[in-house]
């Protein structure tokens, strides 16, 4: 074996090994399978109380493979399909608790070679729990050949916790790819999960799947991002979002006129308060570079009316009345919202979470179906 194979080898190698010390650190004793018995019985908050604790979550996922098929089976057959369902969701559970404080690792390679006559290996990647947490439990959730009905809404659910990474990578794929090194590409790319392939493949007809290929790519891959969001512009369900992202994605690059006319698509479909807010607010921003403070105004004022003391649109409908010499308005605006409890959070900061905004609403599908 080459030296230079052989030292790539040995640093890939210890980067993995620093990952697990790093995370035994954070490691006490857990039962898996004790958590399992309780998330069935539907002590769901006392459960993620406890993830929320002091855990190791490679032991977690560890446990996870080895004694989860186990405790699916324990029950019998009649019990297997609400277990699967049980696992699965735990595991969601957990990835949620943790994606904040660990994800993946992408490990630059030493220098190879005599300086200024080798070469530089591409960037290694590391998944962390949480996305393979996802990918475990969701083969437990494809392990039919035509899926649930439930299984629609726990791919809802994990998409939700994957967009609240904001790493487009597990979502789909390598976002470095041509760019070297400095740009983040991997060597390894036969590690990538691609979890939006396994679901589209699954439900092909769900708009809101399509969508998240969409959000995924709006940073780093326009033109793919486009044509996803082109596709859903007439959809009734998720077109008006579809148009609103398109018209924030234009702004990004300055294309103001476009993003103009796709806020206003947004806007004929739909009253969604979030949805509102964002257009509406974006719109202001444009019009205010635009020096048409009159009409950015306007937009600030539809921004707050949809969604009271959102810090984005309340600042910077305050600054616009304030440059306007309505000192007293201004301050009354800004003062209310820092009086506001609890304060709402806001959905430009919340932006590229995306989805995560239906948790609630999801855990909580999945949560019903577990307790009937």
């Amino acid at each position: 074996m080459p030296k230079s194979v052989r030292r790539f080898l040995a640093f890939a190698l210890a980067v993995c090994a620093v990952a697990a010390a790093v995370a035994s650190i954070r490691a006490r004793n857990v039962s898996v399978v004790d958590m399992l018995d309780r998330y069935a019985a539907g002590k769901f908050e006392s459960v993620v109380a406890e993830l929320a604790g002091d855990l190791n979550f490679a032991t977690i996922l560890k446990q996870l493979e080895e004694q989860g098929p186990a405790w699916i089976d324990a029950a019998g057959p009649a019990a297997r399909e609400k277990r699967r369902l049980v696992a699965a969701t735990f595991a969601l559970e957990a990835a949620r608790v943790d994606a904040w404080y660990e994800w993946k690792w992408i490990v630059k390679q030493p220098y190879m070679g005599p300086a200024g006559e080798g070469f530089q290996p591409l960037n290694v990647l590391v998944w962390q729990p949480p996305p393979l947490l996802i990918e475990w439990a969701c083969k437990l959730m494809r392990a039919d050949e035509t899926p649930r009905p439930i299984e629609r809404w726990w791919h809802f659910a994990a998409i939700a916790v994957a967009q609240r990474s904001e790493d487009p990578h597990f979502l789909v794929g390598d976002p470095g790819i041509g760019r070297d090194v400095g740009g983040g590409e991997i060597i390894n790319r036969q590690d990538e999960i691609k979890h939006l392939d396994h679901v589209s493949k699954r439900f092909p007809e769900e708009m809101r799947f399509v969508l998240a290929q969409g959000i995924a790519r709006d940073r780093v891959w326009r033109d793919d991002a486009t044509k996803a969001y082109g596709a859903l512009a007439s959809d009734p369900e998720v077109g008006a979002e579809a148009m609103m992202r398109m018209g924030v994605m234009q702004f990004r690059m300055n294309r103001d006129a476009d993003a103009l006319k796709s806020l206003d698509r947004s806007d004929a479909m739909t009253r969604d308060p979030y949805i509102v807010y964002l257009s509406a607010f974006v719109r202001g921003q444009i019009l205010e570079s635009q020096e048409r403070k009159d009409q950015a105004r306007a937009a600030y004022r539809r921004a707050v009316q949809a969604l009271p003391h959102g810090q984005a649109a309340t600042l910077a409908f305050a600054n616009n009345l304030f440059q306007d010499g309505r000192r007293a308005e201004a301050q009354e605006l800004s003062g209310a919202m820092l009086a506001a409890d609890p304060l709402p959070l806001d959905p430009w900061r919340e932006y590229v979470h995306a989805d995560d905004r239906f948790w609630p609403f999801f855990v909580g599908k999945l949560r019903a179906e577990i307790l009937k």
